[in-house]
């Protein structure tokens, strides 16, 4: 199926692990040019061997914390292809923290993940087309009770309402925003949660893995590249009449009732 993304320039931010590498990936697969921003040298190394030193692929190093941060990601794309048709606002921190977070974990998540998601769509806005796209990623908590971490569940709610107000906004422009919010995924972040609830409760890791896999109603978590292939769909002509939408990859866990070791890890 063409997606009629070939030969585009999109950048996706927190792009170098997980959801934002395999959104990368899948995009130069589809023939995209990609800028890839993301906070490090050295994981703008490591996702640049994942990619394979990819000739359509860009990297910039941006904290998007920084007043400065999301123009210089932007402008970096502009810069590497001539043009910009897309963004995927994917960068983020995420900790559960052993008591309520203090004022520091929630100024800087509110910094990168919803400051710098509104800077990184302004400074694209100069760029972008008719027809161009703003895909910004969320997640569940948004929509549970995730203990330990009501700055993760607020903020994440926050960015699901700036898209909603930019799919209007920008609708006369033909300029599309939408969410992609992800539940459970195969990540380095699964992985230490898995740890977590092994150490935790003293279990075997095959086992505190089943544990975290039955919260899940499909019995697994998402995969990477199943996020990003929502995410894709959302930057393709494909979706040319969907804006203001949310999208929820999460194997059906917010619609079924929470158990009790739903949250937990």
């Amino acid at each position: 199926m063409d997606l009629g993304i070939s030969n585009r320039s999109y950048l996706v931010t927190g792009g170098t692990r997980g959801i934002g590498l395999a959104a990368a990936r899948l995009l130069l697969e589809d023939g995209a040019r990609v800028t890839v921003a993301a906070r490090t040298t050295s994981s703008i190394e490591t996702a640049a061997a994942e990619l394979g030193e990819h000739p359509r692929a860009g990297f910039v190093r941006a904290d998007l914390r920084q007043p400065d941060g999301a123009r210089m990601a932007v402008a970096a794309a502009v810069e590497r292809f001539g043009s910009l048709d897309g963004v995927v606002n994917n960068a983020s921190a995420f900790s559960i923290d052993l008591d309520h977070p203090d004022r520091a974990a929630w100024t800087d998540l509110f910094e990168l993940k919803l400051l710098g998601y509104e800077a990184v769509v302004q400074a694209a806005l100069e760029h972008l087309p008719e027809g161009g796209s703003v895909v910004n990623i969320s997640g569940i908590a948004s929509k549970r009770y995730w203990p330990r971490s009501p700055h993760v569940s607020a903020i994440n709610a926050a960015v699901e309402a700036l898209s909603t107000h930019y799919a209007a906004a920008l609708a006369p422009r033909k300029i599309r925003v939408n969410t992609v919010v992800p539940g459970t995924t195969a990540t380095d972040r699964y992985k230490r949660r898995v740890e977590r609830l092994s150490e935790q409760d003293g279990l075997a890791p095959a086992e505190a893995r089943k544990i975290l896999d039955s919260t899940v109603p499909l019995g697994r978590p998402s995969e990477p590249d199943e996020v990003a292939a929502a995410i894709v769909f959302l930057l393709s002509d494909r979706s040319a009449s969907t804006t203001g939408a949310t999208i929820v990859v999460d194997g059906g866990t917010v619609v079924v009732p929470e158990t009790p070791r739903a949250s937990r890890g």
